[in-house]
């Protein structure tokens, strides 16, 4: 099991399903801020004054981490990125969920799903996702594959 978890191609294919699904939900975010912006006044997590400025905050955050994890390009920060957006949406999530409230999640831009523990399981297993994609990238088919350890290098000889 681990080394199908490990291979290339399905580090590929992870790549392009948490990407652009992050993509389509930016998007909609992006072309709305305010219909995002009441999505999120309707957390009760932050100030009122502070929403739209978050809402546009996260959603270009959410786009560009997106399409760069999608074109490879500083792939392991991009997930990296993303990761982090997932802990803060699930964190934000089973507030609402504690607190036995039901609102739009935002989740796709306006009249998306209402908040409940099946987005929880969503948020995990794209959280395992974005995981295996920071664990085990290697560059494969991105545009700028930058860096990676690979292990002991040979001397430089003059």
């Amino acid at each position: 099991m681990m080394k199908f978890l490990r291979d290339r191609r399905v580090n590929f294919v992870l790549r392009l399903i948490v990407g652009g699904l992050f993509v389509y939900a930016a998007v909609e975010k992006v072309l709305y801020p305010s219909a995002f912006a009441m999505a999120v006044r309707g957390y009760k997590l932050i100030p009122f004054s502070l929403s739209n400025l978050f809402a546009i905050a996260v959603s270009w955050s959410e786009l560009v981490a997106a399409t760069l994890l999608v074109l490879g390009i500083l792939t392991r920060k991009a997930a990296g990125a993303i990761f982090l957006l997932l802990i803060m949406f699930t964190a934000a999530i089973s507030t609402v969920l504690v607190r036995h409230m039901v609102i739009d999640c935002g989740c796709f831009g306006e009249g998306g799903a209402a908040t409940s523990w099946l987005l929880l399981v969503r948020n995990a297993a794209l959280l395992v996702g974005t995981f295996l994609i920071l664990r085990y990238n290697d560059g494969w088919l991105s545009l700028f594959p930058g860096a990676r350890d690979r292990g002991p290098q040979a001397p430089a000889t003059s």
